[in-house]
């Protein structure tokens, strides 16, 4: 515990702990562990919106405009993609949809939510839909007066994730703290002016690059339960409510332990006794105290971690008598089975310091690959889950101002793609 008196004679108080467990087999092994060794354990949370494709059968005879074929639709949060193969000799297309079934493109308006959309070309986003509703889409080829007959109809229906169960920005920017640290451990320890072994009397760290991390809901969840329970009951500990251990919260929020899997959790309490606090502030010295106290460090670096969920929770905190208006961070680490992701930050760098900030996270995007549509956090954060294999990514969304277009390989870890943008321009660094 360090206390810092400041000026105004506010005392401020940082305190961090760690426990970890692990466990494997095909029945997934102790299902109540002890604390020892490093932990992990995995469960994928990205869902993937409804989408449906269909080609157009429609030949072109001499004379004749033929319809588009190979049309998709690719649901995401309000919105759907449109992609189709391009028609010789058109200059333009028209997109017709409605929430009914069989739309006749020459009666649109007598179908319920009607519409027609000139000018376009593949792919095309349409916005303002509405959650949950199915809409039928077809498309035409556009040549001077000329349209072609209808393609296939196909069909989406928009969802969203709950936002109040999507990372925050400081959640998502502890994850990226985390992230910076695994793919180079030497450099986040010389940044933060330790070793990358001090302290530690076991097994050493290694200096190569550990896998990223990604973001799970239901991890999410059982970190921000915890981190409200110690704020709630003013206890700082890996014992919860009715006396659970942190591998049992995470199970007990419905993330399922299978195959070989491991479990640990970090939790870090900062507070002031002033009358406001700064909780990125907060965020980043909670990071920083946790990987400077060896125990914390070898779970943040341990290779075997896949998913991560980060929970900071606001409140007052009694501690020797005083109440802390604080910030309380659970940290739950979690690898399960044989799943992997693909996962990263999508985010305009406005500071130029090419590192993913509060308040830089672009939403409204959504990444599609083998016909299937993500949609990624509001924060810009995302979580993809992948086996191994090769894979073509479209990524889109009015913030991004032009679509991005990927190829990436999934082999026996995960992956890290981030998407920056900078003015007009479009980076992605994949390491």
């Amino acid at each position: 515990m360090s206390r810092n008196l400041f000026p105004q004679q506010l005392l401020v108080v940082f305190i961090v702990s760690t426990l970890a467990a692990c466990g494997g087999g095909s029945g997934g092994g102790n299902s109540n562990p002890s604390p020892g060794t490093s932990s992990p354990a995995s469960s994928s949370t990205a869902t993937s919106s409804s989408a449906s494709s269909l080609s157009s059968l429609a030949n072109s005879s001499s004379g004749t405009l033929a319809a588009p074929q190979n049309l998709t639709a690719i649901a995401s949060n309000a919105s759907v993609t449109m992609t189709w193969n391009p028609v010789s000799g058109a200059t333009g297309y028209r997109i017709y949809y409605a929430s009914e079934a069989n739309i006749l493109i020459n009666n649109i308006a007598s179908f319920d939510d009607g519409t027609r959309v000139d000018n376009v070309t593949s792919p095309t986003v349409i916005n303002n839909l509405r959650n949950g509703e199915t809409y039928y889409f077809v498309v035409t080829a556009i040549q001077a007066d000329r349209e072609s007959t209808a393609s296939g109809e196909v069909s989406a229906t928009p969802g969203s994730i709950d936002l109040a169960k999507q990372p925050t920005a400081q959640e998502v920017l502890v994850v990226e703290l985390i992230n910076r640290a695994r793919a180079n451990p030497g450099a986040e320890a010389a940044r933060l002016g330790i070793g990358l072994n001090d302290g530690i009397t076991g097994t050493q760290i290694t200096d190569t690059p550990k896998q990223p991390l990604t973001h799970n809901l239901l991890l999410i969840e059982s970190a921000r339960l915890h981190s409200q329970w110690m704020l709630d009951a003013d206890v700082f500990s890996h014992t919860g409510v009715n006396n659970s251990t942190p591998h049992e919260r995470m199970q007990a929020v419905g993330y399922q332990f299978t195959g070989s899997w491991m479990s640990g959790e970090n939790i870090a309490w900062g507070g002031t006794t002033g009358n406001s606090i700064n909780l990125t502030s907060y965020a980043v010295s909670q990071h920083e105290g946790l990987f400077k106290s060896p125990g914390h460090r070898v779970n943040i670096l341990n290779e075997n971690y896949r998913e991560l969920g980060v929970g900071q929770q606001q409140g007052y905190f009694m501690s020797d008598d005083r109440n802390y208006l604080s910030s309380m961070l659970t940290q739950n680490f979690a690898k399960s089975g044989s799943s992997y992701f693909l996962t990263g930050v999508i985010y305009e760098d406005k500071n130029n310091n090419e590192f993913y900030d509060v308040g830089e996270g672009l939403n409204g995007i959504t990444i599609t690959t083998n016909s299937k549509s993500y949609p990624v956090y509001n924060t810009g954060a995302y979580s993809i889950p992948l086996p191994n294999g090769n894979y073509e990514l479209s990524i889109t969304g009015n913030a991004l101002g032009a679509p991005v277009f990927y190829s990436v390989q999934v082999s026996g870890k995960n992956r890290k793609l981030d998407v920056i943008k900078t003015g007009n321009n479009l980076n992605v660094n994949a390491p």
